[in-house]
């Protein structure tokens, strides 16, 4: 069954392996529940720091926060970053200026086109109820972050106040070359008003985006109130046209507007949209692929991983969560995983379901957390992409009694044929540290653990609240080759990228492309890697390229200019090789145009009093003029109140 939507501009046999991965070392102190993370080079070098949020295990290391009267108060939430000092060889844990509450969403990108790594960050906490502060945070290259508002506007031109997602992912969905965010999730705003953030966010530069499809996700006429959801951008067709998967619980407060199926009220659901590109009149469709009607379920409050797991150059998708029955009934709280094989079909992609041969089949793991607690990524060396899931186990693998572990299924080929018990939790996170070695994979999670195999409160590894670290016993994987023969046809303002794989390149790699304007100084399309240099390539996230597994590009409405360009494969243990660069080419007439002051960067600032005296320094309260001074010879001049 397809929806449309519319986007405007373990068998019984199965074997147990012997644990390889054991306990690392234990942190407490920084230790949190319910957390979301990402993996990011915060200072820019070369090495993957960590940044996370959630509730902390003692509230002696919560935020303190002032209250509107302003007194100091000390809350049981923090955000840490933990950054690896070399002259160390170990962590430097620090309070990042603002915290995000629980279950954060990270979406990591060089934003502004620097050349340096940032993020936007939504979550489960308020903007409009809490002090959380979600948004833009603009890395200066020194891992210094600067908050940036984000202006979302509707079609009709009207501000999107407050705007206040719950999740978010990034991909270009309607293929102009900048990278635009999906959302997902509702919350009430400070005067209680119930708001719905479903939407596609096309991004219009200088950090206004443009609301559209803001009826994603309906049943009939009434807007799925998404909680405790999951979201990821993809292309799952391999057509270059990004598209997305969300899964959430649905919280519609009037009974009325709750979704049945088969007499029976819905508590979840389990969407894959898919992008047909843009039509003639400049719109962009996007259809439900309806996989939650067959082959898979209306999950919730689970986890998803897309990878193409068997290797033959199609995304598959290993999904769960509660509720395999579609309709949620009360009290039913069991849980379900399936592995569906994808294949791309005339008009898209299609999967069956192929759980039935695979260890975890008929297995009840519970991470009860939803910033996507479960990862896949090439962590034994064999080219295929592993999965760790952690959480509660009614029943664990050798018929004991439940207990919150973690689990790694090695793949071989598509196919899971054994499980590792390793040290897990529920309520949790799943992170990979390189501890100063580029490319490495090291385990690790922070969450809860009550697990007697590896934790105990009579030892040095106690049980509870924590954050967990392994090491990888396995090596660290070689970089993958650069892709090959690369091509650029511009016509007018559009032009179509094209590349080949590595001859040494397996089916299941990705692929993540930049482009440069000289004239500028600036990347049109910034990447999540180090560009030139002796670190060319070298990956400043944890994450698939955003190319995905498309090899052909088509790029409309660049504006005018001469373009530099390269793309980079990635492989299943998410590393990435240097860049393949490609031949310049020109959009339009080739000519830089105007840019606007805006997006030039800020090289000076200086302050003056309002009759115009210019000032040494800041005052520390007060009202001055600001003058910006940018990298292109424009500045800007507004009034501000210190």
């Amino acid at each position: 069954m397809k929806t449309f939507l519319s986007l405007a501009m373990c068998a019984a046999g199965c074997m147990i392996a012997n644990a390889a991965i054991t306990v690392d070392r234990q942190d407490l102190q920084h230790a949190v529940i319910y957390p979301g993370l990402a993996e990011i080079d915060l200072n820019c070098d070369g090495h993957l720091d960590l940044i996370y949020s959630g509730q902390v295990r003692d509230i002696t290391s919560g935020r303190i926060v002032e209250d509107a009267d302003g007194n100091e108060n000390q809350i049981n939430f923090n955000t840490f970053t933990m950054i690896w000092n070399p002259s160390t060889g170990s962590y430097d844990f620090k309070e990042f200026p603002w915290y995000f509450g629980n279950k954060p969403y990270f979406a990591v990108h060089d934003w502004n086109g620097d050349g340096y790594t940032d993020f936007f960050v939504a979550g489960e906490a308020s903007m409009g109820q809490s002090e959380a502060r979600f948004g833009f945070f603009i890395n200066d290259g020194k891992g210094n972050f600067k908050r940036q508002e984000i202006k979302v506007v509707n079609e009709d031109g009207d501000v999107v106040e407050p705007f206040d997602p719950k999740c978010v992912d990034l991909a270009d969905f309607n293929s102009d070359g900048r990278m635009d965010l999906v959302v997902a999730g509702w919350k009430n705003d400070a005067e209680g008003v119930r708001r719905n953030y479903n939407m596609v966010l096309l991004n219009q530069g200088n950090y206004e985006f443009l609301a559209t499809n803001t009826e994603l996700l309906l049943y009939g006429n009434n807007t799925y109130e998404l909680a405790l959801s999951l979201l990821t951008a993809t292309d799952l067709n391999n057509d270059g046209y990004a598209d997305f998967l969300v899964q959430g619980n649905i919280d519609n407060a009037d009974a009325a507007d709750k979704p049945e199926k088969n007499g029976v009220v819905m508590g979840r659901t389990f969407v894959t949209a898919l992008n047909l590109g843009a039509e003639a009149d400049g719109e962009t469709v996007l259809y439900d692929l309806g996989l939650a009607e067959s082959p898979a379920h209306h999950y919730g409050h689970g986890g998803f991983v897309v990878a193409d797991f068997d290797n033959d150059g199609v995304l598959d998708i290993f999904v769960g969560g509660e509720s395999p029955n579609d309709a949620r009934g009360d009290g039913d709280w069991s849980y379900t995983w399936q592995l569906l094989k994808g294949r791309i079909t005339s008009d898209g992609v299609s999967y069956s379901d192929i759980t039935s041969s695979q260890v975890f089949n008929n297995s009840d793991i519970r991470p009860l957390n939803d910033n996507n607690p479960i990862r896949g990524i090439d962590y034994n060396g064999n080219g295929y992409y592993d999965l760790f899931v952690p959480g509660w186990c009614t029943t664990m693998f050798d018929g004991t009694g439940n207990t919150q572990a973690g689990w790694f299924f090695p793949n071989t080929n598509g196919n899971f044929s054994t499980a590792d018990h390793i040290p897990g939790s529920s309520e949790c996170a799943v992170f990979f540290t390189e501890d100063g070695v580029s490319g490495a994979r090291n385990y690790g999670f922070v969450g809860q653990s009550w697990d007697g195999m590896f934790f105990n409160d009579e030892t040095d590894i106690v049980t509870g609240i924590m954050m967990l670290n392994t090491k990888n016993p396995y090596g660290v994987v070689a970089r993958p080759d650069a892709p090959q023969s690369l091509s650029a046809a511009a016509d007018g303002y559009d032009v179509t990228l094209s590349w080949e794989a590595a001859p040494s390149s397996l089916n299941n790699v990705t692929y993540e492309y930049y482009i440069y304007r000289p004239a500028t100084g600036e990347y049109y399309r910034g990447v999540p890697a180090f560009v030139g240099g002796d670190k060319d390539g070298v990956r400043t996230t944890l994450a698939q390229g955003r190319a995905f597994m498309a090899k052909t590009l088509n790029l409309v409405n660049l504006p005018d200019g001469v373009y530099e360009w390269g793309v980079q494969t990635v492989n299943a243990a998410l590393q990435g090789s240097v860049f393949a660069k490609g031949e310049k080419f020109t959009i339009g007439q080739g000519e830089a145009g105007v840019e606007s002051v805006t997006e030039a960067e800020v090289v000076a600032t200086e302050y003056y009093d309002l009759t115009g005296r210019k000032l040494d320094r800041a005052p520390e309260e007060g009202i001055v003029l600001r003058k910006e001074i940018r990298a292109n010879g424009a500045y800007t001049v507004s009034k501000i109140a210190l």
